[in-house]
């Protein structure tokens, strides 16, 4: 991360092409965290363009208590935060007025969305810091050490958050398998 306090210094001193650089190296990982996040390209890149106008605004904020990449991540994930807030009050629309047509291969494809969208709900479901921690942990694939940094908090509370999150994750899954062996068994289907 040194290279990014070179850039930083660089742009301090008036290189604005160091900022530019900062950007490219951080946009792609940070793009895909958002869009994991918030399951919308449209969202992930309007929150990334907002994270990088937040950085370039406030870049005199930043107090190098952290690496740039920590500091940018909590940004964007303060950012992602907003538009879950959002969406919780958007009107839901009523599965009667969704149709299907009637295509082994749509129903196959809609079957596996379904499944997805199951995970995303179920990981969605979970605490902030917990979601958040699951998110990092898994998808982004950072340690804990990075994950504390860029939650601020410790290394264990950052393992904690990820120990819960997976327990409520397998106890969410473990109470679907169930009730959908009971929904199988009160119709006469075999398992």
């Amino acid at each position: 991360m040194d290279d990014d306090l070179a850039l930083l210094d660089r742009f301090a001193a008036g290189d604005r092409d160091a900022f530019d650089e900062l950007v490219l190296k951080h946009q792609k990982p940070l793009y895909s965290l958002l869009y994991r996040m918030v399951s919308d390209k449209e969202d992930a890149a309007d929150i990334l363009q907002k994270t990088f106008f937040k950085a370039f605004t406030g870049i005199r904020g930043f107090e190098r208590r952290s690496s740039f990449r920590t500091w940018l991540y909590q940004i964007a994930i303060n950012l992602a935060k907003n538009v879950y807030r959002d969406r919780a009050r958007a009107a839901l629309v009523p599965l009667d007025d969704v149709v299907i047509r009637r295509d082994p291969k749509v129903l196959e494809s809609l079957i596996r969305k379904e499944s997805r969208d199951n995970l995303h709900r179920a990981v969605a479901g979970l605490p902030d810091k917990q979601r958040l921690t699951v998110m990092l942990r898994v998808q982004e694939q950072k340690t804990f050490e990075e994950i504390a940094g860029i939650m601020q908090c410790s290394v264990g509370t950052s393992k904690a958050n990820y120990h819960h999150g997976v327990q409520k994750l397998k106890e969410l899954f473990k109470k679907s398998e169930v009730g959908s062996q009971r929904s199988g068994e009160g119709n006469g289907v075999q398992k």
